[in-house]
């Protein structure tokens, strides 16, 4: 979606290839068992042009190293660097943010999650209490408490341009989504001249200091309107279409530019703080995950998102299974959209959708 509203013609290769992306995009499916490296044989026969990778590819930066195009994404060594936490968060500390203690064992008192070095989504992170585990997969961090935030940036190599924060859906019970699972997000957020400052420092840091480059985010835990940052996607993030439904903008186009070492005309991308153009609505998306496993079903609302010609911004699902598709318990059913003039209004009727569509699919 933000490549057509770039006015591209996008290519896909996918491991779902739902009705709705084969709707306005060519798509070629990938079956689960070839996952993630059949993407690239899947590449050959794509017609000419850059690739773009997104969630998860971080963390196969060997993979990446075998895409023989142009790339519109972070290079291997890059990845490689900023998926150390280590280093990541030496860093930001170096430059003054509070960031959660990262470490290989307990390091004093207070709570910790026991992350997996190669994530995406929040699967398997846990609580720690005490359990084994390999640091050469896992590492802890300091648990902090607040409210999980996610901020979208672009960056240039040596600097960055902040473009807005959301608040993330993370663990929702009523999206059947267990411990620190994502599942969503609901924003932009409103955000004071101190706490913007704060949020584009962050990502100015980052980028100067790994050479960033196009869409990323930084993920945090914002405790007293002070971002803790938790975790760094080096590539599209999945919260940026909140951001575009809410102001217009395709981005993409910003994000072509850093890979072509130049900036769109109109100077900086404008953000969502006090100056920059105002949200009209606040917008968010929910993804319910499977309670059982269920067959999916034919009729349903989300047929009307599936209509050529709707404007696809005022679209209502996403990620719409094939009649008749398999999905089995824990995987993501669908997307739901919603908007409102509140965050709590917004997050109100994701829940209803998310409601009555568990209703038509579990009873």
């Amino acid at each position: 979606m933000s490549a057509l509203r770039a006015g591209w013609s996008p290519w896909c290769a996918d491991l779902f290839a739902d009705a709705d992306l084969e709707r306005v995009a060519t798509v070629r499916k990938i079956a689960s068992d070839q996952y993630p490296d059949g993407l690239l044989g899947a590449l050959r026969d794509a017609p000419a042009g850059p690739v773009m990778y997104t969630g998860a590819l971080e963390n196969r930066p060997d993979l990446i190293a075998r895409i023989d195009r142009p790339l519109w994404g972070n290079p291997p060594d890059v990845v490689r660097a900023i998926r150390s936490p280590r280093r990541w968060t030496q860093c930001l500390r170096d430059g003054g943010f509070p960031c959660p203690t990262v470490a290989d064992a307990p390091a004093g008192h207070g709570r910790w999650l026991l992350k997996p070095r190669r994530s995406a989504g929040g699967f398997g992170i846990q609580g720690y209490v005490g359990q084994r585990f390999d640091s050469h997969t896992h590492f802890l961090q300091e648990h902090i408490d607040g409210l999980p935030c996610s901020g979208i940036y672009i960056g240039f190599g040596d600097d960055a341009a902040f473009l807005g924060a959301t608040g993330q859906l993370i663990g929702t019970h009523w999206l059947n989504a267990p411990g620190f699972q994502y599942a969503g997000n609901i924003g932009p957020l409103p955000l004071e001249a101190e706490a913007y400052f704060r949020w584009q420092a962050l990502g100015t840091t980052i980028a100067r200091a790994f050479g960033l480059r196009g869409l990323f985010g930084i993920d945090a835990i914002v405790r007293d309107s002070v971002p803790w940052p938790v975790e760094i996607n080096p590539r599209y993030p999945a919260s940026l279409e909140i951001l575009e439904r809410s102001l217009g903008e395709p981005w993409l186009l910003w994000h072509r530019d850093a890979f072509n070492l130049h900036r769109s005309a109109g100077g900086s991308p404008a953000s969502t703080h006090a100056g920059g153009p105002p949200a009209q609505r606040v917008h968010g998306k929910a993804i319910l995950y499977a309670r059982h496993t269920c067959t999916f079903p034919q009729p349903g609302p989300w047929e009307a998102s599936l209509v050529r010609g709707i404007d696809l911004d005022r679209t209502e699902y996403a990620d719409i299974p094939h009649p008749g598709d398999v999905i089995d318990a824990g995987r993501p059913v669908m997307t739901l959209f919603a908007a409102g003039t509140t965050v709590d209004e917004c997050e109100a009727m994701l829940k209803e959708k998310a409601d009555a569509l568990a209703r038509r699919l579990w009873g």
